[in-house]
């Protein structure tokens, strides 16, 4: 039995993704794009442990396999509803408290993870987002819950959507529980930073490439400022829906969204 920690970031990772196939693990400066999930997630300082849950589909043996080789902790679980993906791989690797972050965010900000779970921590919230409203770009997304709250959704949630985006079911039912926000400041939500689409990973390879080598960790507002004195980059990826994954599973169920 694994020892239960604090606080565990969770990234959910699979390489069946239907916009970009193997997307989690296309090279970005000689590393595959988890590698720099895990590296800047891990490197939040309110962060005891970080596992990626992954599915027990055989195509998805190469990210159990990069895990292994680096040393990262790995749950596996269903494809589909990854919501009890989430709950295994808590009960594999115990916590009392969930980050959850999905594996297509290379760029995700450690500094975004200690504010949300610091809110989280010390305002007494069943879930802190940066997302309601979002004032950061996609791919800088993070959001926490207790575990109890997880298991909560777990034994609530039926809808397939529900089921399928972890935190859906808390976003549509927010009056049920007690939510927290952390907001930038000032609105910078325009923008992408997130892998879903070729063109994503055509404005991430050239952003990497601007980033100066002494830059070991740059901070969201670095890569901003970088984005910000080169607009050609944010042109790349522009006009692509922030919701659209979340919407494509909704609209199956012929419903509305609330998000």
């Amino acid at each position: 039995m694994n020892a239960e920690v604090g606080t565990q970031v969770i990234v959910q990772a699979r390489l069946g993704s239907t916009r970009l196939p193997g997307k989690v693990l296309l090279p970005l400066q000689g590393q595959p794009v988890l590698a720099h999930v895990c590296r800047r997630a891990s490197a939040a300082s309110r962060v005891d442990r970080l596992v990626v849950a992954t599915t027990d589909l055989p195509e998805d043996e190469p990210i159990v396999a990069w895990c292994r080789s680096a040393g990262v902790p790995v749950a596996r679980g269903a494809a589909l509803d990854v919501l009890a993906r989430y709950l295994a791989a808590a009960e594999a690797w115990p916590c009392r408290q969930v980050v959850r972050i999905t594996a297509d965010c290379p760029l995700v900000d450690p500094g975004q993870i200690d504010a949300v779970v610091s809110l989280l921590s010390e305002g007494g919230f069943d879930y802190v987002s940066n997302l309601h409203p979002p004032t950061l770009p996609i791919g800088f997304d993070v959001e926490a819950f207790p575990l109890t709250v997880l298991q909560r959704v777990g034994r609530e949630a039926t809808l397939p959507s529900h089921r399928e985006h972890v935190t859906l079911y808390i976003r549509e039912l927010r009056d049920h529980f007690r939510v927290g926000n952390v907001a930038f400041g000032r609105d910078r939500s325009a923008g992408r930073f997130v892998l879903d689409h070729p063109e994503d990973y055509e404005f991430l390879r050239r952003l990497f490439e601007l980033i100066p080598a002494s830059m070991h960790l740059p901070s969201v507002y670095e890569l901003l400022r970088l984005v910000d004195g080169h607009p050609e980059l944010a042109a790349i990826n522009a006009g692509f829906d922030r919701y659209e994954g979340v919407r494509r599973s909704a609209g199956g169920e012929q419903r509305p969204m609330k998000v």
